[in-house]
């Protein structure tokens, strides 16, 4: 038997790439890119399904069509958007009136941990790849949660790991975004957070004092205290002068430092 010599591939220069590589099922095979990652996080992969569920599927009849897939009997899909979490998992189709049983592979609380399964077929997920993320998950119990693996995290949410957004300014100030994360700056200037000034005033000659407090709002509150004995409040005839300014006057002018001014807004 003659064995032919090959030359080996030298792809210097041009960035090509072999593309297309079967999964390895056996030694001597050359791995992808997924099983080397897998390795590395310690993934458990599963084998293909056919289709991927984009919606709570009837298991108990789960019809003849998943993701614009005709399915046959004895073929795998995964169900990953069930509506009661417990139920997500990889099955074998039955009959489109028939009950959905679990796979082999995935019918056991530990088979559930880092499962990585690739979806074959579909409108929306052929070619795609879904990891499990809760953490010993105890089959009927614990929500099992599947999200799109090697191919972009998707958002954080408070079930699932992803990536994390920062909420803008505008976004901090409606209120109404539950899936963004707010900075200690967007906090600091969200335009609904109480705002305050503080100053001592009195210098024993005025009896009219205006107060710069720089709030740009005269929908604002004052409070007077004492700032020695009991620190008691005091009260004051004012007027919000401007948006920025009050005014505070007296019957007779207060000492110097004699009372603690606050604004707030």
């Amino acid at each position: 038997m003659t064995i032919p010599v090959v030359s080996d591939l030298d792809f210097t220069g041009f960035g090509s790439r072999i593309r297309g590589l079967p999964q390895a099922t056996e030694a001597g095979q050359p791995l992808t890119f997924e099983q080397l990652g897998a390795a590395l996080e310690g993934l458990a992969w599963k084998d293909d399904v056919r289709a991927a569920s984009t919606a709570n599927i009837n298991l108990s009849s789960p019809g003849a069509a998943i993701d614009g897939v005709t399915m046959a009997a004895g073929q795998r899909f995964l169900a990953k958007n069930q509506t009661t979490a417990v139920e997500n998992g990889v099955y074998i189709w039955n009959g489109a009136s028939t009950a959905a049983t679990r796979a082999a592979d995935m019918n056991a609380s530990a088979e559930f941990n880092s499962a990585t399964v690739p979806v074959v077929e579909g409108t929306t997920n052929a070619g795609t790849t879904w990891r499990q993320t809760a953490a010993n998950p105890a089959l009927g119990s614990t929500a099992i949660v599947f999200t799109s693996f090697n191919a972009g995290a998707g958002a954080a949410s408070e079930t699932s790991s992803g990536i994390a957004e920062i909420a803008t300014q505008s976004e901090t100030d409606a209120g109404t975004d539950d899936a963004r994360f707010v900075t200690p700056l967007k906090l600091a200037n969200y335009a609904g957070r109480a705002k305050r000034y503080a100053a001592d005033i009195g210098d024993g000659s005025n009896t009219a004092i205006v107060i710069t407090h720089n709030l740009n709002t005269r929908d604002v509150q004052l409070t007077v205290r004492r700032n020695s004995g009991a620190y008691e409040q005091v009260l004051v005839d004012w007027g919000a002068t401007t948006v920025n300014t009050i005014t505070l006057t007296f019957a007779s002018a207060p000492t110097n430092a004699q009372f603690r001014a606050i604004v707030t807004a």
